[in-house]
């Protein structure tokens, strides 16, 4: 068994490898000035008496939205301070919430923090009109400038009622300002005519990051994490970088992996520091390219894992489905036999039954998140075919464990296979 405190390690500061926002912020971001002046010239009012403008920002994730506001929003509180300017700043995280209601009742805990201190009550039991109100007094309360950030909004799907009444409540004394941070580059289009109309005041897109963008980036987090790892001249990007526990394949590679999935700098920063802490843990002195394949494999079989244990309980049930006739090695299986097994787990559990059309969306579902492999149907009538994307093992492990909902059925699955290998 390993001590601690007592191995070497290739780590300075740990937290600035982390992909975790709460745990390391950068204080810049060069790759987005272009986007930050945008955010400036929105807040940029504040400074002069008026009213920030309203303001939707959007891109994939990991393009520096929220980080790219909170510079931005934090640069504002500064000069506020300075110049004795009123000025208060509310982030909500609107992930999970699901509904206007929702947000109503963190965005009234919130601003209550802000009035009285930490460890204030959600309030519950409320009309959403009620809580509506409750967030207009409290803003009255507070008075000034008010800026409301509004992080991943469309997590609220088609219920914009936050979106078209706070707008357009006009607390006295207050100069509101909402900014809305989504992910879904087509939640401006979606929303109503007159919500898009008083939110987009102003907008701002953040367009995935290249790999020589990442390769910076990685460079700076790595400057930041790592022993004997600096900039030379005192400039901030990878042609400038020097270090002693690097190759000089094993960040361009990283980035390269990053680039051609999503541009998600979070993704590759995470890529990095799982190969980093490889190398750390195995004792090694060096990062090389072997890393960060190992750590490209290790991610990917655990977003895989995870994607499964989360799925929603219909996509489940195709998953068993699939993964029956995979315990039975029928692959690939077309939909017709699919169904039928489908329609018998879900009388099983006592689960509606989908429609053989929304059953074949829910598998390509599947496909699209690379649970499943899809062949598609050749000829007019013929069907398309499934297969396992994953290992049976895989699939099996991360079903449902018996005690959960669909357990039973994914329990059945486990013994079937079980005795199929004795």
């Amino acid at each position: 068994m390993k001590s601690f405190g007592d191995e070497d390690t290739i780590f300075e500061d740990m937290d600035v490898l982390n992909p975790n926002e709460q745990t390391y912020q950068p204080e810049a971001l060069p790759e987005r000035e272009v986007e930050l002046d945008q955010i400036h010239s929105a807040l940029r009012p504040a400074t002069m008496g008026s009213t920030p403008l309203n303001l939707i920002v959007y891109g994939q994730s990991g393009q520096g939205k929220t980080v790219g506001i909170r510079l931005k929003t934090n640069q504002l509180q500064e000069y506020a301070n300075e110049a004795d300017m009123d000025l208060t700043v509310v982030h909500v995280r609107c992930k999970g919430m699901g509904s206007s209601y929702h947000v109503l009742t963190n965005l009234v805990k919130r601003l209550r923090e802000k009035r009285f201190g930490p460890g204030e009550e959600l309030p519950s039991g409320h009309q959403r009109k009620t809580l509506l109100n409750m967030v207009i007094q409290n803003l009255e309360e507070i008075e000034g400038t008010i800026i409301i950030v509004l992080d991943e909004i469309d997590a609220i799907g088609d219920d914009d009622y936050i979106l078209y009444e706070l707008p357009r409540s006009n607390p006295d004394g207050v100069r509101l300002s909402l900014i809305g941070i989504t992910n879904d580059l087509q939640f401006r289009e979606n929303l109503d005519a007159d919500v898009r109309s008083s939110l987009g005041e102003d907008e701002v897109r953040f367009e995935p990051y290249d790999a020589n963008q990442l390769r910076d980036i990685l460079a700076r987090r790595a400057a930041g994490a790592l022993r004997d790892t600096s900039f030379n001249d005192g400039i901030e990007d990878y042609r400038h970088l020097q270090s002693g526990v690097l190759t000089d394949d094993t960040i361009p590679l990283a980035a390269a992996l990053g680039a051609q999935d999503t541009g998600d700098a979070r993704a590759a920063i995470r890529l990095l520091f799982r190969a980093a802490r490889f190398a750390d843990d195995a004792g090694e002195t060096i990062v090389t390219e072997d890393h960060v394949r190992k750590a490209r494999d290790f991610l990917e079989t655990k977003a895989i894992e995870s994607g499964i244990q989360t799925l929603p309980n219909q996509r489940m049930l195709a998953l068993m489905a699939v993964t029956f006739h995979a315990v039975n090695s029928d692959a690939p299986v077309s939909t017709t036999p699919i169904y039928t097994q489908y329609k018998s787990f879900c009388e099983y559990e006592n689960v509606n039954i989908l429609s053989n059309r929304r059953f074949r969306d829910r598998l390509n579902d599947l496909a699209d998140t690379n649970i499943l492999n899809k062949q598609q149907g050749r000829g007019r009538g013929e069907e398309n075919k499934y297969t396992l994307a994953v290992d049976l093992e895989t699939a099996l492990e991360n079903l449902p464990k018996e005690s959960a909902r669909l357990g039973d059925v994914a329990e059945i699955l486990r013994e079937k296979d079980s005795a199929q290998t004795r």
